[in-house]
């Protein structure tokens, strides 16, 4: 499973626990029910403060519901995800905390309203978050039994209720992803069997899509991931494009649907439409408080990896230069080290050996918090040449 999997599925598996108020569910007045709206959409377009804001009102009249813990973890979550690309330790505290507050807040709630599927939903979705963390940090036995009392929980909330159809969110990422980790499951196997089926995952997300209330945009992105992962039966870049397409029309102050749309773009062929896209998404940078320059990393993966793709290596160069020139006095992220690694194989491809080694060291003297280190020990070790089927995907693996 790539790292952008990893992404989507942990901070999109804490989507899920927004639902409309079930049968057997204290029913919310409308003010209150709209707050926690407003929260979660707040998030989807990396408004925070507004996020913030629509959160401590549930939280001021109803101080342990899911919805107020599920939007307070999500805000963390999301700043340390994407307002720092997951490159900044004290924000990573922050999150955990707020985490484990949020789960023992709903275990509150639950012990008083013991048949509320919104509270199985929503610690299912946090213990969801918690476990792909785990993964993240390669804890695989911690992140497996982790994960099974987020399923444990989801499963709940629907035997609470059968039309709950936000639970076959986070049971489609389950069963599709656990599916689809041989690397997991071989270091698991000798301690306990994990089963998914692929298919049966991808039915459930679009099962989600079609009739959730809520987490129809949070399978739509999951899908967009499996639709664009090379190799697969369901594999369909194109119909990933629709679909980004349809968020980004919804969330249009979000830069990341405007990003991945690039990603998309990729995916089908089109490389000029990413030259182009990618070249505006770098100019929006700047222009408002929602194109942060953290963000100019991700700018020139795109640029300087479709001219990879195009064997125009000169001008890759060029842009990744260019690129590392401009956040060289930013903190190290996760996209900018992988624009190193992306520019130390365009050298050794223009027969630069020396600057090539440079990019791999530069690489390796940061901690292998973003799972690049193979990749750079190979090309330490030997020269890069680009492989048979192409430079790969666009974002890091």
């Amino acid at each position: 499973m790539g790292k952008i999997a990893r992404l989507f599925f942990a901070v999109l598996f804490l989507c899920c626990a927004v639902v409309m108020p079930a049968p057997a569910e204290i029913v919310l007045p409308p003010d209150v029910m709209e707050a926690a709206k407003e929260g979660i959409n707040g998030v989807y377009s990396l408004d925070f403060q507004t996020a913030q804001k629509n959160i401590e009102e549930v939280f001021a009249k109803y101080p342990d519901h899911p919805f107020a813990h599920f939007g307070n973890a999500m805000i963390a979550w999301s700043r340390y995800e994407y307002e720092f690309e997951t490159s900044d330790e004290q924000q990573r505290k922050v999150f955990e905390q707020i985490l484990d507050e949020s789960i023992d807040g709903i275990k509150r709630w639950l012990k008083q309203n013991p048949d509320d599927p919104n509270g199985y939903m929503g610690i299912g979705a946090l213990y969801g978050l918690r476990a792909m963390f785990n993964m993240r940090n390669r804890n695989w036995v911690t992140a497996y039994f982790t994960g099974r009392k987020a399923i444990s929980n989801l499963e709940k909330s629907l035997k609470l209720d059968p039309t709950y159809y936000d639970a076959y969110f986070g049971l489609g990422i389950y069963e599709y992803f656990a599916g689809t980790l041989p690397s997991v499951i071989k270091v698991l196997a000798k301690i306990v069997a994990i089963k998914g089926d692929p298919a049966r995952g991808v039915a459930f997300l679009n099962r989600s899509r079609e009739k959730a209330l809520f987490t129809g945009d949070s399978s739509k992105l999951i899908l967009i991931q499996v639709q664009n992962t090379r190799g697969s039966k369901f594999y369909a870049p194109e119909k990933s494009l629709e679909y980004i397409r349809e968020l980004h029309k919804k969330f249009p102050n979000n830069p990341l649907m405007r990003y991945v749309e690039i990603i998309c773009l990729y995916e089908t062929g089109d490389l000029e439409g990413v030259s182009a896209k990618a070249q505006e998404f770098l100019g929006l940078i700047g222009s408002n408080s929602f194109y942060k320059d953290i963000y100019i990393p991700r700018a020139y993966t795109a640029l300087g990896t479709a001219e990879m793709a195009k064997g125009n290596f000169e001008k890759a160069r060029t842009l990744f230069e260019e690129g590392a020139e401009k956040i060289k006095t930013q903190a190290p992220s996760r996209w900018g080290v992988w624009n190193a690694l992306r520019l130390g194989q365009v050298y050794d491809v223009l027969g630069n050996r020396e600057k090539a080694q440079e990019q791999y060291k530069y690489v390796l003297s940061f901690k292998d918090k973003w799972g690049f280190d193979d990749l750079a020990k190979k090309g330490l070790k030997t020269a890069y040449t680009v492989p048979a089927d192409g430079v790969g995907p666009l974002p890091p693996l």
